[in-house]
């Protein structure tokens, strides 16, 4: 029979230690083996296309790319959206696209959406991956470098 309180002090500590986990980086708060195989960052082209099998693992994003425009076009809408923000301008959720030629006008120009490229981290291993279907609450700008998801 457990103690009074015993049940609330277990799932403060679970809540406690899934805090840890999400706001600090994974190689101070993850053991050696407990995430992805090490095997696959030394993975060879027959292997590049496997699929993980196994419960979830978290792993934080290390590095988002867009693939699917081209680096010049995403420069030039760089450019537009740090003038912007030095100016004072608030990066919003609508739905305009913004205009890279109204100087300082207009909402906020997004990031064209094609397909990401990531390096996802388990705190030992990096794996590369591509998404190969639109992960919608991932967006070139706006998901910090360090978000957690499980894969």
């Amino acid at each position: 029979m457990s103690q009074p309180g015993a049940n609330d002090s277990s799932h403060k500590f679970l809540i406690d230690v899934e805090l840890q986990l999400l706001q600090s980086d994974l190689s101070d708060s993850m053991v050696d083996g407990t995430g992805l195989p090490e095997s696959i960052s030394q993975s060879d082209l027959p292997q590049a296309n496997a699929r993980l099998a196994g419960p979830p693992i978290l792993v934080e994003i290390a590095a988002i790319t867009e693939i699917g425009h081209s680096a010049y076009q995403l420069d030039q809408i760089r450019v537009v959206r740090e003038d912007r923000m030095r100016l004072g301008q608030i990066d919003e959720d609508g739905e305009d696209e913004g205009d890279l030629e109204i100087e300082g006008e207009g909402p906020m120009p997004k990031y064209p959406r094609g397909m990401l490229k990531f390096e996802l981290f388990d705190g030992t291993t990096t794996l590369t991956a591509i998404e190969y279907k639109s992960l919608p609450e991932i967006v070139l700008g706006k998901t910090p470098l360090g978000f957690k998801v499980w894969f």
